[in-house]
């Protein structure tokens, strides 16, 4: 079986890393009105202050952002934008209580969109509406369902998101199908490697597809190896980050070949230098202080939580707290 994906881990990432790709595959005609040469300011620490803790869920990615207008008014446009990975029939209803609330955060109104992706092709909500004794209201969203795309011509011009949504495609369609997602993986792998993206680019990008595609161990070692010859026969043994992008090889194999002790001592290791390489990436380098805890964690799944929640958190502060609780 494949490892679980990491849906909102990886559009979380997607939306901070390629948020001008982003808007200008899914949403063209606001990506226009955008002056992109101002840099993009994420209020992340207000948006957690507008939508509860306890609203928000799994297969759920909500991103608050604030950017200036290119009509020349000076003014700053808001832009809420949700990422749902399941159907959610409370979506539309959602999108207007956070647009309300917004609203009445910062005093102006935000564009509030959604992006379907989920695989249910008859699901598209739009707006929200109800009427009561004459009283009603009618809110309306724009929307992009990432099954409806065509993403050729994306993919032709180098959009990075484009590469993302491949991999979800395929996370979707290869569920419980390790040798399928093994082999669509080294496909989508060696895409970007013959681009001739940027290497900065190419890591994200990979990153992203490592955390959708995720494998079984075993699967892992077997995508390695296809990897390796592939790049023998294409002649680029050394162009690759993809190794540097992930767990060091050397342990991931000694989970298989070692002793049942070894094999998960080297999985903890690896979990753990996966972790504090997903630090050091969005955070800079952690103190010796959450080092030493990291290293002290002996339980997998604490690890794995804790990667995820490197993604999500706000602050190097607010992760460290939850490190060796």
């Amino acid at each position: 079986m494949n490892e679980p994906t990491q849906y909102d881990a990886a559009w979380k990432q997607t939306l901070e890393r390629f948020l001008p790709s982003f808007l200008k595959l899914a949403f063209p005609e606001i990506a226009a009105s955008i002056d992109w040469s101002v840099p993009v300011s994420f209020l992340d620490t207000e948006l957690q202050e507008i939508v509860r803790e306890s609203e928000s869920g799994l297969m759920r990615v909500d991103k608050l952002v604030e950017l200036q207008r290119r009509d020349g008014s000076g003014e700053l446009l808001l832009i809420h934008a949700e990422v749902q990975a399941q159907r959610d029939d409370a979506l539309a209803e959602r999108m207007f209580r956070y647009f309300c609330r917004i609203m009445d955060r910062f005093r102006r109104f935000p564009v509030s969109v959604a992006v379907l992706a989920d695989a249910v092709p008859s699901w598209k909500p739009t707006r929200f509406a109800v009427l009561a004794h004459g009283c009603g209201v009618e809110f309306q969203f724009p929307v992009c369902k990432l099954s409806e795309l065509d993403l050729k011509p994306w993919l032709e011009t180098g959009n990075p998101v484009a590469r993302v949504i491949q991999a979800h495609r395929l996370a979707q369609e290869t569920g419980g199908k390790p040798f399928e997602r093994r082999t669509g993986k080294l496909g989508l792998v060696r895409n970007p490697l013959v681009s001739g993206m940027p290497e900065p680019e190419i890591r994200e990008v990979l990153r992203l597809i490592h955390w959708l595609l995720a494998l079984s161990v075993e699967e892992e070692l077997s995508f390695r190896q296809d990897l390796r010859n592939l790049q023998e026969e294409m002649r680029m043994p050394n162009l690759s980050p993809y190794d540097r992008i992930v767990w060091e090889e050397g342990r991931v194999e000694g989970r298989v070949e070692g002793r049942v002790e070894g094999r998960n001592e080297g999985r903890l290791a690896a979990l753990r230098e996966m972790l504090m390489e997903h630090v050091s990436l969005r955070f800079g380098a952690p103190e010796i202080d959450l080092q030493l805890r990291i290293e002290a964690i002996q339980d997998e799944m604490e690890l794995r939580k804790l990667a995820r929640l490197v993604i999500s958190a706000a602050s190097l502060e607010e992760f460290s707290r939850s490190v060796g609780r």
